[in-house]
């Protein structure tokens, strides 16, 4: 199971504050860059490489967590396209954008803010349709059997797609097993924390590394 660790600055400044030491333990840095302007992410791209030279990063510009549209398809197209060259991966809002065409190292993603849905299997169905390496869904569950369910699939998925990434979870208080239990189950990946989250029922770093140990 690889552990995933966003990072959010929100300009220039803070990007070199960074305490890199802190993500030692991290094997991949999503980098979100939704929380910069525009104008400043070619700037800090550069920066953020500079900070951790030994570590793949995700460049991830979310914009299904916003209230009102912040880019339009076309502008998206190209923020991705360009900042896809600069990292190892780079998040690709799939279903919101479909026109889109992928780059290889492209992480296809949807998040529902409000459910597991009924229908997961065919999302995670038509994202891998996609043809994307790396397929994510994180969810909210409303009761405990949600988090059963979202696991049952993901197992049955990854059996069915073994050449596919699958990477799923549930948020919110709810859904911290699935972070934990997800390497049984068929998700390659988890996100964790240093400091602030950027989601709800995000352990710290520490505590997924030490739970990894323990089933390792």
């Amino acid at each position: 199971m690889k552990i995933v660790v966003p990072i959010m600055p929100k300009n220039l400044s803070e990007i070199a504050k960074l305490d890199t030491a802190q993500y030692a333990n991290a094997d991949l840095v999503e980098w979100r860059a939704d929380f910069m302007p525009i104008p400043d992410l070619k700037q800090a791209a550069q920066d953020i490489k500079a900070q951790f030279p030994n570590q793949g990063i995700i460049f991830t510009y979310r914009t299904e967590d916003k209230a009102e549209p912040v880019l339009s398809a076309e502008d998206y197209d190209r923020l991705i396209h360009q900042f896809s060259i600069e990292f190892a991966y780079v998040d690709v809002e799939i279903l919101r954008f479909p026109s889109i065409s992928l780059p290889d190292n492209a992480i296809v993603s949807y998040h529902d803010f409000t459910q597991i849905p009924q229908n997961l299997p065919d999302v995670l169905s038509k994202m891998a349709a996609s043809g994307a390496k790396v397929v994510k869904f994180a969810g909210m569950p409303q009761k405990q059997s949600d988090d059963l369910r979202l696991m049952t699939e993901t197992l049955r998925f990854s059996e069915e797609h073994p050449d596919v990434t699958l990477v799923t979870m549930a948020m919110g208080e709810l859904g911290k097993i699935t972070r934990v239990a997800s390497d049984s189950f068929g998700s390659s990946w988890t996100f964790a924390s240093v400091g602030e989250t950027s989601a709800p029922g995000q352990l710290s770093l520490a505590e997924v590394v030490r739970i990894r140990e323990i089933f390792q």
